[in-house]
């Protein structure tokens, strides 16, 4: 401790130097610790306050004088790093992977590196190296870099890109040198010196003689240098030379010469010691032959001491493709006492000859003759590889039982010995004889045959191409059965014909369903199948498919002549296979056209299932086309045939027929006396009897229509009509539904009651019409009047009649067309192509019927129409006026100057009469003036219900004051107008006017007569859309818009009948919709709900405009005393129940 830090209370440190080699340094790592510790102790002695803070130790400082000498390390480190080493390089080179030293712990030995891919130095400068070993693929550089190594005696440089001239290797002592796979070249005599154990230079550029190799040879033919060679590997070179030279190295152990120019054989010179050790002689594809020459007799002759035999130690020999070329005896008899030989391979080496016995065979041995002698080579043998040659025979298993192999891959044709076979298969012997025919195949065959060579239970190998698969043999002998026994293991496959191995395709249109078929089979006619086809349902059938060995038609299918069809497309039963169309039976519901045709047809509702029942024949009752028609003593009612002997069955029809007809009469003997004599004073009763004598004529044509559109009824799905359609149809009230109420058809020939019943329909409503001409000759106006009432009753059946007449049935129930087949829908049984006979007269009364119910019916009323126009002109050319005083009210009336003076009074009480039903209620006094009239109120108090004949006018309802104002005025001036036409109707003597006074009546303006043609038109619409294919949307779009205009235009005297009327074309449109998609209820509802209408009408049959009737008939029953300027008392008000 200094003096100076006597005093001093304060840390110091410092270093501690230890010097070791650095091979110590790993123990001295481990001591020093435990020596430092000694320190503290030390110090605290001393009276220190120390403290050790770190212990460092530094490697690079190096004191030991025998390391400095050391180079050796500085050259490897350096060696390892030129040849690309990754590793580590720190520390004692001696431990460094790869690096071993001598005993010196300096000096390097050993060299081994699998990664050092960098090139070689010019000189590798480790002059010590004794063994070299670099491995990797990617190490270059040239082989001279290893020459002046003094001590170098085992180089591997294996795989390597080294290249260069070996001859830098000539002042080498290498003894152990792997050059193979590298880019050497040179020649071997360069090696003579050496001293060689072991050569490779497999796959590299070296050239030479192989006697060179050798150098110079002693008086016994021994090399003087390269006794000691063991192993010579020289694969792959362009080495030449003769196989002899190898006699001169007398160690020699294992020699690969393949791929090599290397001749010649072997000979006697090869006995008497030499090679006596070689056990490794791989010759292919070199130019050795092998096989002895002269010698060859000699060499046969076998001695059983070694210095007798030939290559005694051998025990691999390998002389495939080398141009041996001679018999297999020749090559194998001089091996035959080699008792270590295990392998001999001599595939494609030109041998042929049969394979000699080496067992239980007769052969001279050490001069002597002996039987049954078994060469030592038979119990050594493990494999005789004799492929690819011409060997003929093969009687004996030259190898050992459970490991010996024998192959004779490709050897064309063999006798194989079936002792032999059997021997193999027992001993375990694996023969192959795959691409080789048994040349006695009759005696292989009966062994094969006869079980005792065992093959496969099912056909394992397979050919597709050539069309035929074998049994394989089983065990240990390996055969391609199609060359070796192709009669007996193969057969040809389903789809091929022929005899074992040899198959040929079956042609187009033939078949075989089999193995081992001689001849194919042709497929049924009518079929076809491509060639090759293996079974029965590979012929391909032109129309449906294989049942019981024939073509026909699958189940629910038919044939046609074009082919197979599904029979629910021509609707027939196919219920079983093979099935024809001509013959299979119809559907339900369906029937043919014609005997034998190819399709049905679905029958025409209602009672479709009844008439049509699924066979050839119609239903009972039923004949004709679509069985449409009645038979004989059937009677047609409602679209079905019932027995005549049911006639009582439409009892009902009959009464409603003749309910009808009475209601005809007491509606025209009503209208009769209406027009003779004016009731004097109206009540509620003959109100309503007005009131439904007017209603009563759009019920019924609302049953007509609504009867008429349920033909639509036929295009729904169902096809069914409604039970109560039949007896509504009655209400057409013509002679088609007369003849089928009285039943005449079982009363006369059903056939001819059916057309005439049919022809007369049409015409009876025009003759009827004739008639009334008639009668207007009779009475002016009578026959009119008769006539235009007639029409009312008669005009949509006749129109309906007329259609039907003329409409041909040109579909069937699905809508399908019928072509040739059509019938008239009036008389089934009448085909519409006919044109003569029945035909001609059908034709003719259907055109002239059409003529007069759409072009002169119509015409005759647009002539009333226009009539009227002329007539009532006047009634449109005067206006009334009113004007209001105290208690008064005074109406004139302006009128044309050329008007006659005593028509005005009537005009005046006519314009009274409206303003009264319009503005007026309770009692009024009418007085008549010279030129006007007034209208008072009366002394008189009588009290008056408030009436409600505008309920039902939504415009003045909903109107203001003014507008209401307006409507009132409009409608005074359109009763006034109204009265005044009848006033002029009554005065006139046009005929024409006359009889057509109550249809003009019938409206609230003669003019609104328009809404009558338009009715008719409307009509003969509605019976066109019954036989068109979307007559429902037309149906639907014509009513609807009828519905409209009636509602809008309220054109009828009595709003009521306007209402029906538009609520009647309503319900038409929406029963055109309900028969199409089978809505019944709502088909029915459109009929019942008009009629609920009318009902709730009841309790109210008074108008306005019959108001103002009843009032002018008063006033004018009152004339005369108007006339003389009294007044008259009228009650204005509503009547009602």
């Amino acid at each position: 401790r200094p003096s100076w830090l006597a005093n001093q209370s304060s840390y110091f440190s410092f270093k501690i130097w230890v010097t070791v080699p650095n091979r110590a340094m790993g123990p001295m790592v481990a001591i020093l610790p435990w020596v430092l510790l000694c320190l503290p102790v030390t110090a605290i002695r001393d009276g220190w306050n120390s403290k050790i803070d770190s212990i460092t130790l530094d490697p690079s400082i190096t004191l030991d004088p025998e390391s400095k000498n050391c180079e050796e390390g500085q050259k490897t480190r350096k060696l390892l790093q030129q040849l690309g080493y990754r590793g580590p390089l720190d520390g004692d080179h001696c431990t460094w992977p790869g690096i071993t030293c001598d005993d010196d712990s300096c000096t390097v030995k050993s060299l081994e590196c699998e990664t050092c891919s960098g090139p070689l130095p010019k000189r590798i400068e480790l002059g010590s190296l004794e063994t070299v070993h670099l491995s990797s693929p990617k190490l270059k550089g040239d082989i001279a870099a290893f020459s002046g190594m003094e001590e170098l005696y085992w180089l591997q440089l294996s795989g390597t890109q080294v290249t260069g001239d070996i001859g830098a290797l000539a002042e080498t002592k290498v003894q152990y040198l792997h050059l193979d796979g590298t880019g050497v070249h040179g020649d071997l005599r360069a090696f003579a010196e050496l001293g060689l154990w072991d050569l490779d230079l497999t796959a590299t550029a070296v050239e030479g003689r192989l006697g060179d190799l050798a150098g110079e040879v002693n008086s016994l033919g021994y090399s003087e240098k390269m006794q000691s060679l063991h192993r010579l590997r020289l694969g792959n070179t362009s080495v030449t030379g003769n196989l002899s030279d190898l006699l001169a190295f007398g160690d020699i152990q294992v020699v690969d010469l393949s791929h090599t120019a290397v001749a010649g054989g072997i000979s006697q010179a090869w006995t008497r010691g030499r090679c006596e050790f070689l056990h490794t002689l791989r010759l292919c594809n070199s130019s050795v032959h092998f096989v002895p020459g002269q010698d060859l007799q000699e060499l046969k002759r076998h001695k059983t001491d070694d210095w007798h035999k030939v290559l005694p130690k051998l025990r691999e020999l390998d002389v495939s493709h080398c141009p041996v070329n001679s018999a297999v005896e020749n090559l194998l008899l001089p091996l035959a006492m080699s008792a270590q030989l295990t392998s001999i391979t001599a595939a494609d080496s030109g041998l042929h000859g049969e394979l000699p016995k080496f067992t239980d065979t007769e052969a001279i041995v050490d001069g002597s003759k002996v039987a049954n002698f078994t060469f030592p080579v038979a119990k050594s043998l493990l494999m005789l590889d004799l492929s690819n040659n011409n060997v003929s025979k093969l009687q004996d298993l030259p190898v050992q039982p459970g490991l010996g192999r024998i192959l004779l891959r490709q050897n064309q044709q063999v006798t194989v010995e079936p002792v032999v076979l059997v021997e193999a298969l027992k001993q375990e012997i694996m023969v192959d004889l795959s691409g080789v025919k048994a040349a006695n195949d009759n005696e292989v065959s009966r062994i094969v045959k006869g079980g005792i060579v065992p093959t496969t239970d099912m056909l394992a190998f397979r050919n597709e191409s050539a069309g035929y698969a074998c049994k394989d043999v089983v065990g240990s002998v390996t055969v391609n059965p199609p060359e070796f026994l192709p009669e007996t293991l193969c057969q040809c496959l389903p789809g091929w014909h022929g005899a074992g191995a040899t198959c040929q395709i079956c042609p187009a249109d033939e078949f075989s369903n089999g193995t081992g078929l001689e001849k194919c089979t042709k497929c049924p006619g009518n079929s076809t199948s491509p060639p090759g086809s293996a079974k029965l349902t590979d012929c391909i059938c032109g129309f449906g498919s294989l049942h019981d060995g024939m073509c026909s038609c699958d189940r629910h299918q038919a044939l046609q002549k074009t082919g197979c069809t599904v029979c629910s497309k021509l609707h027939l039963q196919c219920n079983k296979t093979g099935s024809l169309a001509s013959t299979a039976k119809p559907e339900l519901s369906h029937i043919r056209l014609e005997a034998k045709a190819e399709e049905a047809y679905r029958c025409l509702p209602p009672v479709v299932g009844q008439r049509c029942p699924g066979s050839e024949e119609c239903g009972v009752g039923y004949t004709g086309t679509l069985c449409a028609a009645c038979a004989e003593g059937f009677w047609a009612t409602g679209g079905t045939c019932q027995p005549c002997g049911e006639a009582n069955s439409k009892t009902v029809g009959i009464l409603a027929f003749v309910g009808v007809a009475a209601v005809a009469a007491a509606f025209l003997a009503y209208y009769r006396a209406s027009g003779q004599q004016a009731p004097q004073q109206t009540t509620v009763k003959m109100l309503l009897q007005g009131l439904m004598l007017r209603q009563g004529p759009v019920l019924l044509q609302l049953v007509q229509l609504w009867s008429v559109l349920s033909q639509l009824q036929q295009r729904s799905s169902s096809g069914k009509k409604l039970p109560e359609v039949p007896y509504l149809e009655t209400l057409q009230l013509t002679t088609t539904e007369l003849q089928n109420s009285l039943n005449l058809q079982c009363r006369f020939h059903a056939e001819t009651v059916r057309t005439l019943a049919a022809l007369s329909s049409p015409l009876a409503p025009l003759l009827l019409l004739g008639c009334c001409a008639a009668l207007e000759l009779y009475q002016g106006g009578l026959g009119v009047n008769a006539a235009l009432k007639a029409l009312t009753l008669l005009y949509i059946g006749g129109a309906s009649s007329t259609a039907e007449l003329l409409s041909c049935q040109s579909e069937d129930g699905d809508g399908k067309n019928l072509g040739n087949f059509a019938f008239r829908k009036a008389i089934r049984h009448l085909s519409c192509s006919q044109n003569d006979g029945v035909a001609f007269w059908v034709n003719a009364v259907g055109s002239s019927s059409a003529v007069a119910y759409v072009v002169l019916i119509p015409l005759f009323l647009a002539g009333v129409m226009v009539r009227q126009h002329f007539v009532c002109q006047e009634a449109r050319l005067c206006n009334a006026y009113a004007k209001e005083e105290p208690r008064q009210i005074t109406i004139r009336v302006r009128t044309l100057p050329a008007e006659v003076s005593e028509v005005r009074p009537k005009r005046l009480l006519a314009a009274a009469a409206a303003h009264m039903a319009t503005y007026c209620r309770g009692k009024r006094l009418v007085q008549l003036h010279d030129g006007f009239v007034t209208i008072s109120e009366s002394q008189e108090v009588e009290e008056v219900q408030q009436d409600q004949l505008d309920e039902l006018d939504v415009v003045k309802l909903t109107a203001d004051t003014e507008t209401s104002k307006k409507i009132d005025a409009l409608r005074s001036r359109r009763l006034a107008e109204m009265l005044t036409e009848r006033i002029m109707l009554d005065e006139t003597e046009d005929r024409l006017m006359i009889g057509s006074k109550p249809l003009l009546c019938k409206y609230t303006l003669c003019q609104d007569i328009w809404m009558d043609v338009a009715m008719k038109l409307f009509a003969v619409a509605l019976v066109s859309c019954g036989s068109m294919a979307d007559g429902w949307k037309w149906a639907f779009a014509l009513s609807l818009g009828m519905a409209v205009l009636v509602g809008v235009c309220q054109p009828y005297m009595q709003p009521q009948v306007s209402k029906l009327q538009s609520l009647s074309c309503l319900g038409l449109a929406l029963a055109s919709v309900a028969f199409v998609y089978d809505c019944a209820w709502l088909a029915r509802a459109a009929l019942v709900a008009p009629v609920m209408l009318l009902l709730w009408q009841v309790r109210c049959p008074d108008c306005m405009e019959a108001l103002a009737e009843r009032l002018y008939k008063e006033l004018q029953s009152e004339l005369p005393k108007l006339e003389r300027g009294e007044s008259h008392a009228v009650l204005v008000k509503q009547l009602r129940f």
